[in-house]
C-alpha cells in the first residue's frame, strides 16, 4: 500500500513540480528579460542622440569617451552599426548584420549570431531631416544566460526538496497509519498453525474489521470442521474395528479339526483376508488421523519417548514370541512435544513392520534417547533391509518394494512419515552399524521444558523364553 500511494503520488507531483517550475520561470525571467532589452535600446537611443545632419549630411558625432562607455560590460562584449537612410555605414562594427525591419517595428529586438557568439541585438530607426537613421545594437548573452542558470537553480531546488519532503511525509505518515495492520499480520503470523482462535478486532482500523470478521468466520469453520473430522474418524474408528474384531475371532474360533479337508484351505485364506482386513482399516484410520488437517485442535504436550518405547515393545511381545523373534528395548529418557496416541501409533506401525518382515529367528530392537538437541525413536531389525534406491520409495503411500514378503498394504511407514512431519521431525532409514537389515530412526526436536533427563541406562529386561525374547 505505500509503494501504491507513493507510484500514485510521484506522476501528479512530479507533473506539477514541471509545471510550477515552467511557470515560475516565465514569470521570473521575463521581467529580467525585458530589463536587459531595455537597457540594449536605452543605449541605442544613447547613440541616436549624437546624430547631426549638417550641410545636408548626416554625421554621427560620438566622441572616444562615449564610445568607451558604450562598449564596457562586465560580462558581454558590446556591438553597434550605424547607417544612414540609404543603408551605408556610417559608424561602429561594419560587420554587424544589417537587419530589415517593418515601419511599425521601432524599436525591434531580434536574437542572431555575431563572429560565431549569440547576441541580442535592438533596431532602433532615429528620425532626421534627411531620412531615417537606423541604430544596432547588439551584446552577446553571458549575462542573460548566467541569470537564466541562477533563477532555474533557485526555482529547481525548492521545489525538489518541497516533493521530497512531501513524498517522506506520506511515506511515514502512510506507515504510521498502517501500524495497526502490521500488528494484525504479526499477530497472524505469530500464531501457531494450531491456533484457531478468533482474532482480536482490539485497535484494529474500522476499514479492516470487515476482513477479520470474515477470517474469524473462516477460522470458525475450519475448527468446526476438524472437530467434527476428528469426531468422525473416532466413530468410524470404533464402528469399524468392533466388527471386524467380532468378525475375526468368530473365524478363529472355528476348529479346524473338525472343518473337511475341502474347506480347510478356505477357510485359512478366510482368517488371513479378515486378518488383512482388521489390519489395513487400522490402518487408514491412523493415517487419516494422524494428517494436519486432523490434528489441528490438538494440542502437544510434553512425551517422554522412553514410556512410548516400553510400552509398544511389551505390547508386541506375544507377537514376537508367536513368530519366534527376539524382541528388547534400550529405552533411555528423550523428552518431545506431541500428542501422546499418535506417538504410540508411530511406534506400534515400526515394530509391526519389523515384526512382518523379519525372519524367524531375528532380532528386533527399540531404543530411544538423545542427540545433541534432537531426540529419537528407531527401531532395528536384521531381515532382509531396504536397498538405498528405494529407501524414499518406501515412505509413499500404499508403496510397497517389488518381491517383497509378509501381507503389507504399503501404509505402515507413511503413518510414521506424517506423524513424524506433524511433531517437526523427520523420519530416516539408515544400514544396521553391524551386520544386515534396517533401522528406521524418527527424529524429533526436544521439548521446550527442562528434560530431566538421568543417564542411567535403562537397558529392557533381557530374559529368555524358549530363546524366542528378550
Amino acid at each position: 500500500m505505500r509503494r501504491r500511494l507513493l507510484r500514485l503520488l510521484l506522476f501528479p507531483l512530479v507533473t506539477l513540480l514541471v509545471v510550477s517550475i515552467g511557470s515560475d520561470y516565465h514569470t521570473a525571467v521575463e521581467p529580467a528579460r525585458t530589463a536587459y532589452d531595455q537597457a540594449l535600446a536605452d543605449a541605442a537611443v544613447a547613440v541616436a542622440a549624437h546624430v547631426r545632419v549638417a550641410q545636408g549630411r548626416i554625421e554621427l558625432d560620438l566622441p572616444p569617451q562615449a564610445i568607451a562607455v558604450l562598449r564596457t560590460d562586465r560580462y558581454d562584449r558590446i556591438y553597434y552599426r550605424v547607417a544612414d537612410p540609404a543603408g551605408t555605414f556610417l559608424a561602429g562594427d561594419v560587420a554587424l548584420p544589417p537587419v530589415n525591419v517593418g515601419p511599425d517595428q521601432n524599436p525591434y529586438f531580434v536574437d542572431t549570431y555575431y563572429e560565431g557568439q549569440p547576441v541580442r541585438m535592438v533596431v532602433y530607426r532615429a528620425p532626421t531631416p534627411l531620412g531615417e537613421v537606423t541604430i544596432q545594437v547588439a551584446e552577446t548573452t553571458v549575462k542573460r544566460e548566467r541569470l537564466t542558470k541562477r533563477i532555474v537553480a533557485a526555482l529547481i531546488m525548492p521545489n525538489v526538496i518541497l516533493i521530497s519532503a512531501t513524498l517522506l511525509l506520506v511515506y511515514f505518515g502512510v506507515r504510521f497509519g498502517l501500524a495497526p495492520l502490521a500488528r494484525l499480520r504479526a499477530q497472524i503470523e505469530s500464531r501457531s498453525p494450531k491456533d484457531l482462535s478468533p482474532l482480536q478486532q482490539i485497535g484494529v482500523p474500522e476499514e479492516v474489521r470487515p476482513l477479520v470478521r470474515s477470517l474469524n468466520r473462516l477460522l470458525s469453520l475450519v475448527r468446526e470442521s476438524s472437530d467434527a473430522q476428528h469426531r468422525f474418524l473416532a466413530d468410524a474408528a470404533h464402528q469399524l474395528r468392533t466388527p471386524l474384531a467380532g468378525l475375526q475371532t468368530q473365524v478363529d474360533l472355528i476348529p479346524l479339526e473338525r472343518v473337511p479337508d475341502e474347506v480347510r484351505g478356505q477357510l485359512r485364506l478366510l482368517q488371513e483376508a479378515t486378518r488383512r482386513l482388521a489390519h489395513l482399516s487400522s490402518q487408514l484410520l491412523a493415517l487419516a488421523r494422524a494428517e494436519p488437517s486432523a490434528n489441528l485442535v490438538q494440542g502437544m504436550q510434553p512425551v517422554d519417548l522412553r514410556d512410548i518405547v516400553e510400552d509398544a515393545a511389551s505390547r508386541h511381545l506375544d507377537q514376537a514370541l508367536a513368530n519366534e523373534l527376539d524382541i528388547g528395548f534400550e529405552a533411555r529418557p528423550a523428552s518431545i512435544d506431541g500428542s501422546e496416541w499418535l506417538l504410540r501409533e508411530m511406534a506400534d506401525n515400526l515394530i509391526d513392520n519389523a515384526l512382518t518382515y523379519t525372519p524367524r529367528g531375528g532380532h528386533i530392537t527399540v531404543r530411544s534417547g538423545t542427540e545433541g538437541d534432537m531426540a529419537f525413536l528407531e527401531v532395528q531389525d536384521d531381515g532382509p533391509g531396504i536397498p538405498p534406491s528405494e529407501r524414499q520409495k518406501v515412505f509413499s503411500r500404499f508403496y510397497r518394494i517389488p518381491g517383497s514378503s509378509g501381507a503389507g498394504c504399503g501404509l505402515g511407514l507413511a503413518i510414521v512419515k506424517e506423524i513424524a512431519e506433524l511433531h517437526g521431525g523427520q523420519a530416516e532409514i539408515r544400514s544396521p552399524k553391524e551386520g544386515a537389515g534396517t533401522c528406521v530412526r524418527v527424529l524429533f526436536p526436544r521439548s521446550r521444558q527442562v528434560d530431566d533427563e538421568r543417564d542411567s541406562p535403562a537397558a529392557s529386561e533381557r530374559g529368555s523364553t524358549s530363546g524366542a525374547a528378550r
